[in-house]
């Protein structure tokens, strides 16, 4: 085997699929393992269809997702009444995602949710899972904010604006830790079979 193809060999194996292909594009071949992500966006940015296809990503159907705050579909796991402590036991598999992180932060606030946030990276690092956290805009402070940005491995915001009768969606990749951060927002729509993300994007 060339030095060349062990090379893309040993970094496709080091990351992990989003379950979107024009996002595994961007970021090189998908998530590096062992990594957390906070994925912001309102509840018409389509977060929870991303969150869905990165959970369904596994094959094996072996992962988790705790849903806190909305419909419980088939194969979640209903996270409703769990506590930070419950919620961090009930995690298996390599795809897992918190719906939503914003819901934790409210009910045990921000101090209690940057530990809870710790303790998942901590154990994703060890294991290389993969957890995706789910945050909303324009329910917390700025300095909680700032708090859950600074304890994330990748930060990735989805984000809406009207242009007369069209809206423009866009994902912005605001955090890679120990990566260069691109410098394009990509485009996206929201299809019946999920989200599609576009290959180019504009500089922002």
């Amino acid at each position: 085997m060339s030095p060349e193809i062990e090379q893309i060999s040993s970094i496709k194996s080091e990351k992990r699929s989003t379950g979107i292909i024009g996002l595994d594009f961007q970021l090189g071949g998908g998530i590096p393992k062992g990594k957390s992500t906070i994925l912001y966006g309102d509840a018409l940015s389509g977060c929870d269809i991303l969150a869905e296809q990165f959970w369904h990503a596994d094959d094996s159907k072996k992962s988790t997702y705790l849903m806190i705050d909305g419909l419980i579909k088939e194969g979640m796991t209903d996270a409703e009444e769990m506590n930070p402590e419950s919620l961090f036991n009930a995690m298996e598999g390599n795809w897992i995602v918190v719906d939503s992180l914003s819901s934790v932060i409210i009910k045990y606030g921000i101090d209690a949710s940057v530990s809870f946030l710790e303790k998942c990276m901590s154990a994703i690092k060890e294991n290389e899972a993969n957890i995706l956290f789910l945050m909303y805009p324009d329910i917390h402070t700025p300095a909680e904010e700032a708090k859950i940005i600074r304890h994330s491995d990748i930060f990735i915001t989805l984000s809406n604006t009207l242009h007369g009768n069209e809206i423009e969606r866009s994902l912005t990749i605001n955090k890679i830790s120990g990566a260069d951060v691109p410098k394009r927002a990509y485009p996206y729509n929201i299809l019946s079979g999920g989200i599609e993300l576009s290959t180019t994007g504009r500089v922002v």
